[in-house]
């Protein structure tokens, strides 16, 4: 017999997502929330019902399953140079004042398995000859291990790209395998790139200031209160004159911040 997901036992994981990662999941994100669980819970499944789950997550000193549970509960819909228009600003930056810095530091925040991370990367090595030469790292965090793990080691299905003005740039830093379907992202791109475990709720552990920071489709999982103390914490660890870039679709209307709004979804700190 299939287990359901009972209102009270949706308050009880859900209040438990939000111990874990500071998101609020509405109650019409009650079937969502089934739906995904369901590779846990279930006949022949690791777990009989969503009680023994609860108590099996309350339970977890690994946090193994935490991990698990989060990932699953997560979106990571994601491909190379998605929502072009912001890969332009890096590179501008980068050709500009960035030049002037004597380190660059690129956040991308919410990476996900690690697209728009390396999306950055090929934009700076393409835009930087000099690269090797210079302090510049790129930073990608999520909250997941599951999807650092596909992040690390940077093979692809070749599905996830998409036609885009920068498909010169994937040409020259992947390898293409189209017999097996898949891509993989050149050493010379991996070695800007580190990859961490983040939760953006928690303090920052950050010694050096950021340039810029990607926080795309990220804050739309949170509370007013959490994306109010996220803008602010994001706020304190970019440079002056340093940018914030956010997905097309969001918007910070009603929200506190103390970011200048540029254009479109583009902000930039107060130098």
């Amino acid at each position: 017999m299939m287990s359901t997901l009972s209102p009270a036992m949706f308050t009880r994981l859900s209040g438990l997502f939000y111990e874990i990662t500071g998101i609020r999941l509405k109650e019409y994100k009650r079937y969502l929330l089934e739906y995904r669980l369901m590779r846990l819970v279930g006949p022949d499944r690791r777990f009989s019902s969503f009680e023994e789950l609860y108590e099996a997550l309350r339970e977890d000193h690994t946090g193994e399953l935490r991990g698990l549970f989060v990932h699953l509960l997560t979106t990571n819909y994601t491909y190379f140079f998605r929502e072009s228009l912001h890969f332009s600003v890096v590179r501008e930056y980068l050709q500009g004042r960035g030049r002037e810095e004597p380190y660059v530091r690129i956040w991308s925040a919410g990476c996900a398995t690690g697209e728009e991370t390396y999306s950055i990367a090929m934009v700076v090595r393409d835009a930087l000859p000099d690269v090797d030469a210079r302090d510049l790292k790129i930073l990608g965090t999520d909250i997941s291990p599951e999807v650092l793990y596909v992040a690390h080691a940077g093979v692809y299905p070749i599905r996830k790209v998409q036609t885009s003005p920068y498909d010169h740039l994937l040409a020259r830093y992947c390898r293409f395998d189209e017999g097996e379907g898949i891509l993989e992202v050149k050493d010379e791109v991996k070695r800007l790139v580190t990859f961490r475990r983040l939760n953006l709720m928690e303090p920052y552990p950050f010694r050096r200031m950021f340039d810029v920071v990607f926080l795309r489709n990220v804050l739309i999982y949170f509370d007013l209160p959490e994306k109010e103390r996220i803008l602010s914490k994001v706020y304190d660890v970019v440079k002056p004159e340093g940018y914030l870039i956010l997905g097309l679709s969001e918007s910070l209307v009603g929200v506190r911040h103390r970011f200048l709004h540029l254009k479109a979804s583009i902000y930039s700190k107060r130098g």
